[in-house]
């Protein structure tokens, strides 16, 4: 009885701590106020493991055509480049902003598989300001961002300038 009482006692402990902490505002929210290690270790590897697991059954094409990474190209111009960059290319103000930093993806693509990609990309990550395209744009257009990120790290800026001047050049500029 002791012991049920004594585990009783830690765990009101915890949640009443747990409870304290959320309500006096100590946990800094500001972007501007970089996350500690723990957190930062916590919140990625979470979201590894969660993007891993949600898209284990999505079923991803081995390979893109040309047609496809040109098409990507242009949206991811219009809506992936101000966050995370893109070769030759700075990051926009408020891509600058962010907190968690949006990855770039030229250095962090080959560290996921094109279903992990697919997926985030279609319904975005909670609490780092990347926005679920799904609501918005078909699966088509998912896998051709899809197609084009997969060149990022390969690419130069002239490359990346190339695909921009061909994609305005066929009148391909993103729209809703």
């Amino acid at each position: 009885m002791k012991l049920l009482a004594g585990l009783a006692l830690a765990v009101f402990v915890v949640v009443a701590g747990g409870v304290a902490a959320i309500l006096s505002g100590a946990f800094n929210v500001a972007a501007t106020n970089p996350d500690s290690s723990m957190t930062t270790w916590i919140l990625h590897t979470t979201m590894q493991r969660s993007v891993a697991v949600r898209s284990s059954a999505i079923v991803a094409p081995e390979s893109f055509t040309e047609a496809q990474v040109q098409a990507g190209s242009n949206e991811f111009r219009a809506m992936c480049a101000g966050c995370h960059g893109a070769p030759g290319r700075m990051r926009s103000a408020a891509g600058k902003g962010l907190r968690p930093r949006a990855p770039d993806l030229a250095v962090v693509a080959n560290n996921w598989t094109n279903a992990n990609l697919f997926w985030i990309i279609k319904n975005g990550i909670k609490m780092t300001g990347m926005p679920a395209f799904g609501p918005t744009h078909d699966d088509q257009t998912l896998w051709n961002i899809v197609a084009f990120v997969r060149q990022l790290p390969n690419m130069t800026a002239d490359q990346y300038q190339r695909f921009a001047d061909e994609g305005r050049a066929a009148g391909n500029e993103h729209e809703h």
